[in-house]
């Protein structure tokens, strides 16, 4: 087992399970604390303009531009926080700084679309046309704090989003590079023959 202070730095000294483990159990810290960053920026936004909508209806079904341009305002305060964290302390990355942040951003983008954007207007549309609740209808509070639809469409949504995200980082942001062979000379082959 190795020591709590090598696995904080996740340094060389871990095993390939503990290092795997330690990067889970970081991930979902700092996926949890992005969320947070992500729902207080969204909320903020939400009351500060939540009283304006800019309408726009596509195939009969009406949506609030000002819900999707305060989604990628969260997100992007989200994704630089995320992008930080992740490279600081998850994955200990020491690659090109701004190569993997354009690969984190892009990679992202995904569930932007996906995730932020299209599962929030799915949740509010079924909100609205099913529940036959506007979004913006109070559900409980919480002192002054009033949580409506939209609040818990949002939350709902983040679950898939830290998941999905985990993934994307994995395979095509923060992936480690293996170590190549190598190639074995006509002379290493030679020698092999011969035992």
């Amino acid at each position: 087992m190795a020591s709590m202070n090598a696995w904080i730095r996740g340094d060389s000294t871990l095993s390939a399970s503990e290092k795997k483990t330690r990067e889970i159990i970081l991930y979902f810290i700092f996926g949890g604390l992005t969320t947070l960053v992500n729902l207080v920026s969204f909320i903020g936004f939400d009351k500060l303009f939540g009283m304006y909508e800019v309408p726009l209806t596509i195939a009969a079904l009406r949506f609030d531009l000002l819900d999707a341009l305060n989604t990628t305002i969260a997100w992007i305060l989200a994704v630089l926080f995320a992008y930080l964290t992740n490279r600081a302390f998850v994955f200990c990355s020491k690659g090109p700084f701004f190569r993997e942040m354009i690969g984190f951003f892009s990679s992202r983008i995904l569930t932007l679309i996906v995730f932020e954007i299209g599962f929030l207007q799915l949740g509010i549309i079924i909100v609205e046309q099913f529940l036959m609740q506007s979004k913006d209808t109070p559900i409980f509070a919480i002192g002054s704090f009033t949580v409506t639809y939209l609040y818990i469409v949002k939350i709902g949504i983040a679950v898939f989003v830290v998941i999905g995200n985990y993934i994307l980082s994995k395979l095509f942001v923060f992936r480690q590079k293996k170590p190549i062979p190598a190639a074995k000379s006509v002379a290493d082959s030679d020698v092999e023959k011969e035992t």
